[in-house]
């Protein structure tokens, strides 16, 4: 992202003292719009580059891994009942022979 930066900055200083000297003072609004759009997007790439950071917008880690361990934890304990039920289903199978 800082090499997005860095040529979004030269790039505009560039557009900026071309399209005034070519097309004068008019050109300033044109390119304040496209200033503002072209920044806009590179203040949304440096926020995708860091998703999980503790501010509002951003994703919630610490909740999502609560609810992954949770998930896991039920699971395993899902997998443990499973067991324990098909251990007593072959014994009860053992008996009845």
């Amino acid at each position: 992202v800082a090499h997005l930066r860095t040529f979004l900055m030269i790039y505009l200083a560039l557009l900026h003292v071309e399209a005034t000297a070519h097309f004068g003072w008019v050109s300033i609004l044109p390119l304040f719009a496209t200033s503002w759009g072209l920044l806009g997007i590179e203040a949304a790439s440096v926020e995708c580059e860091r998703p999980f950071r503790w501010s509002s917008n951003h994703l919630p880690l610490g909740k999502m891994c609560i609810v992954v361990a949770k998930n896991v934890s039920q699971t395993l304990d899902d997998v443990k009942i499973g067991i324990r039920r098909r251990r007593r289903q072959r014994q009860q199978c053992r008996k009845n022979k």
